[in-house]
């Protein structure tokens, strides 16, 4: 016991950092180790299998099982550790067990223990080869796992990013029309046109949120809504798209349903459009309803939406709601909006059921809401007045730059734009701006680059924020480490745009 301590001390201590292929002699010495180990152990066994007591043989057998156990399981991980523990316990039990019979001269005793030594032995080493080939496959998959969502989650970031410059360019127009705009069916055409930019913009972030996440779901944040607004104005959205159908699209709401009440509205949003688009999808003539009722009851608010359509058979019921899975018609899409609606649903306190229905499909969403007294007012704040400060807006991009620029422009600012880092200097050196939008992606000199130039000038210091598509929080924390002043995630907002100027001009929006 001892002896068998003292190696298994010292070789847990050289197996520290131990890299086989550097410290081949280290690793020979931890084979040996090992030997000696159980040879330390299985020689006691032998010594008690020379009893003539009660139960001593069954004692020595049930011992050098639980060793050849140990080699099967944990030794065969590392299947060089198991051969060297295999080989002690294999030579000390034949050596052993077999001067014992022939020192009795039973020469019978001898050839049939042997063969159930040798057969043990046999086994083991199957065994442990077997479970070694098991660990590797184990590892490799696991390898693998980890890989493939490192893949997916640099695509959903990356996809995120190329996303970024043309939601940008629609949001940063969209917002510069509907502030341009007197007529009133422009304006509200524009302001969904706007609503839906916002809200695909916040589908992007969590799609950077969930490519770092497991199956934990997506982040929920319940503001005080109107819940009537937030449902017409999602169903507006689809109106054009069943007229155009030669279908018909209609909303009733209850009398009874709150004015305000606490919940997501973007969530909302997203789960009544996954439902309004399967029906547009799946209906050929007719149309959709959406009836929204509340229960007082259990604080519920209740969304039913049914159509005229093919419907989904019952037998395909929860399959619906599986991901990947379009029914047994083949239609466009991922076959994801169902599982996420549901998911979503469930998330907010409710849930996502198919109704049984003698005609089409029949959707009912729940999810749970706190009635308010009424919807926050808009604080009202004094217009930013950039007037006299000049901005340097900075981006490889024609399209950023200019929303961006308009932006600016209905701040008042003066702005210059370059397309490259060392255009951006001259800039700088010819007309030193008040402030810098610096994009962090760009051919040549990269941001942080001209970042480093610009930190370099003559002169004091220089506010330069970031303006990039780069919107995950550790590209925010990096970049504001590297020595940026700010940071802007695109799609641009007015809002952002105005609060990151005053922040850095120092200046009262």
């Amino acid at each position: 016991m001892g002896l068998d301590l003292l190696c298994e001390g010292i070789a847990f201590s050289l197996m520290r950092g131990l890299d086989p292929a550097q410290s081949r002699w280290r690793y020979r010495l931890v084979l040996g180790l090992v030997f000696l180990m159980e040879l330390a152990y299985t020689v006691p066994c032998l010594m008690i299998w020379q009893q003539h007591l009660p139960f001593a043989k069954a004692l020595a057998v049930g011992l050098v099982s639980m060793t050849l156990f140990q080699l099967t399981t944990v030794r065969a991980i590392h299947l060089p550790f198991g051969m060297a523990g295999w080989l002690a316990v294999a030579a000390t039990t034949l050596l052993g067990n077999g001067w014992y019979w022939l020192s009795h001269d039973d020469l019978a005793g001898f050839t049939v223990s042997t063969l159930g030594v040798v057969g043990a032995i046999i086994y083991t080493l199957g065994a442990m080869r077997s479970n070694h080939a098991l660990h590797l496959e184990i590892s490799r998959r696991g390898d693998e796992a980890d890989a493939g969502n490192r893949a997916k989650g640099l695509f959903l970031a990356q996809m995120s990013h190329e996303l970024r410059t043309p939601l940008n360019a629609i949001l940063g127009m969209g917002e510069a029309e509907l502030a341009s705009t007197d007529d009133p069916g422009t304006k509200d055409r524009m302001q969904t046109l706007v609503a839906s930019a916002r809200g695909l913009a916040l589908m992007l972030d969590d799609i950077l949120e969930m490519s770092g996440l497991d199956e934990t779901g997506l982040p929920i944040r319940p503001v005080t809504s109107a819940p009537q607004q937030v449902i017409a104005t999602t169903v507006a959205l689809f109106r054009p798209a069943f007229a155009t159908a030669g279908l018909r699209l209609t909303l009733t709401c209850a009398a009874d349903l709150p004015p305000a009440a606490l919940l997501d509205p973007q969530r909302l949003r997203q789960c009544l459009s996954n439902l309004l688009s399967n029906a547009l999808k799946f209906t050929e003539t007719g149309g959709a309803t959406v009836h929204v009722s509340y229960l007082p009851q259990a604080e519920l608010l209740q969304i039913d939406v049914a159509d005229t359509g093919s419907g989904i058979a019952a037998h395909e019921t929860e399959r619906a709601f599986q991901p990947f899975q379009r029914g047994s018609r083949v239609q466009s899409g991922s076959g994801l909006g169902l599982a996420i609606s549901r998911g979503l649903a469930r998330q907010m306190g409710g849930d996502l059921l198919l109704l049984p229905s003698a005609q089409g499909a029949l959707f009912r969403l729940t999810l749970r809401i706190e009635p308010q007294a009424a919807c926050p007012a808009p604080v009202p704040s004094a217009p930013l007045d950039l007037s006299g400060r000049q901005i340097l807006v900075v981006d490889d991009i024609a399209t950023n730059r200019l929303v961006a620029a308009t932006y600016l422009r209905r701040l008042a600012a003066t702005v210059a734009e370059a397309a490259t880092g060392d255009a951006a200097l001259a800039a700088i050196r010819t007309n030193r701006p008040d402030l810098v939008l610096l994009d962090m992606n760009m051919p040549g000199l990269s941001g942080l680059q001209t970042l480093a130039q610009i930190r370099a000038l003559p002169g004091p210091p220089l506010p330069v924020l970031a303006m990039t598509a780069d919107a995950a929080a550790n590209d925010r924390a990096r970049y504001l480490a590297a020595g940026l002043d700010g940071y802007l995630a695109k799609p641009l907002t007015l809002e952002a745009v105005t609060a990151a100027l005053a922040a850095h001009l120092r200046l009262t929006a």
